[in-house]
């Protein structure tokens, strides 16, 4: 089991995205560089978190990916944090209701409904982070990437 990711609100200015099917590779890359080379009045470092679920993980590489490419084609280390773990997810099965009542003769159904029950899975999940600056926490939760 992973560590817990350490809050970072205090010392970093964390821009969290999370990365579902829909989303734009190209506008993802886009957010994450202007927000990384941004520095504001107060100093503080800026961290990037990019959270996707395993089913979309391989987008989520694909930015990070890309943008390290361009970060480092203009001479800018980038330091790297990946996190896995897993989040609770309540789904129900789709009904399809395949009979017609109107077509039946009998008063009652052919078949009897039976409610479907929810059920809950544990999805893996995964989070890289992603710094100008090494970030101390961060290393000591996930170890550290520089590319």
């Amino acid at each position: 089991m992973a560590a817990a990711t350490p809050d970072l609100t205090a010392k970093c200015r964390l821009l969290e995205l999370s990365v579902i099917s829909s989303t734009s590779i190209s506008n993802r890359t886009t957010a994450l560089i202007a927000h990384i080379k941004s520095t504001p009045a107060d100093e503080k470092p800026a961290v990037v978190a990019l959270k996707a679920k395993a089913p979309v993980a391989n987008k989520l590489i694909s930015i990070v990916e890309i943008a390290k490419r361009e970060l480092k084609e203009a001479g800018t280390n980038i330091y790297q944090y990946n996190a896995l773990g897993s989040e609770l997810i309540e789904s129900k099965p789709a009904t399809k209701d395949t009979t017609d009542d109107a077509a039946l003769p009998d008063e009652e159904p052919a078949f009897q409904h039976v409610e479907q029950k929810t059920t809950v899975r544990n999805v893996p999940v995964m989070t890289a982070y992603l710094s100008l600056v090494p970030i101390k926490e961060l290393r000591d939760a996930h170890g550290e990437q520089v590319g």
